[in-house]
This record gives structure tokens, C-alpha cells and sequence, in this order.
């Protein structure tokens, strides 16, 4: 069996040499772009399933609701 020299660290996706890998730091934004990337199919379904929603007659009522109260300037903060 070949193994590779290589390996993705687990938490970001960096390819590394397996003698780096105990002393790799994950860059911050390489970490939420693998994090992101890994979500893709749960955050494409909430997409669906969000303008499902706005959508139906209880969606409508939401959408026109919250653009009333900007209208009119309602504050509903707990400030």
C-alpha cells in the first residue's frame, strides 16, 4: 500500500506533510472557507426551503409585516 507524504488537515483543508501536520496553525479565513464548503449542501437546502416558506401565505405575511413596520417606522428593539 502507497502512502501519500501528503495529508488535508482536518479542520481546514490544507495539505500538508505529515511531519507538519503537528505544528500546522489554521489560517482563519482558509478555515471558514473549508467549514463553508463542507455546509454547501445543508446551506443550499435552507436556501430551498427558505423561499419555500417566504412564499407560502405565512411567508407573504412575514415579507409584508416587517416592510410595514420599516415603513412606518416601528421599533421593536430592546434597547
Amino acid at each position: 500500500m502507497f502512502l501519500s507524504r501528503f495529508m488535508p488537515c482536518t479542520d481546514c483543508g490544507h495539505s500538508l506533510e505529515r511531519t507538519e501536520q503537528a505544528s500546522h496553525v489554521c489560517e482563519r479565513e482558509r478555515w471558514l472557507d473549508y467549514q463553508l464548503f463542507q455546509l454547501h449542501d445543508e446551506l443550499a437546502a435552507f436556501e430551498t426551503q427558505l423561499g419555500a416558506y417566504l412564499a407560502s401565505p405565512k411567508g407573504c405575511f412575514e415579507i409584508w409585516y416587517a416592510t410595514r413596520g420599516r415603513a412606518h417606522g416601528d421599533d421593536h428593539s430592546t434597547a
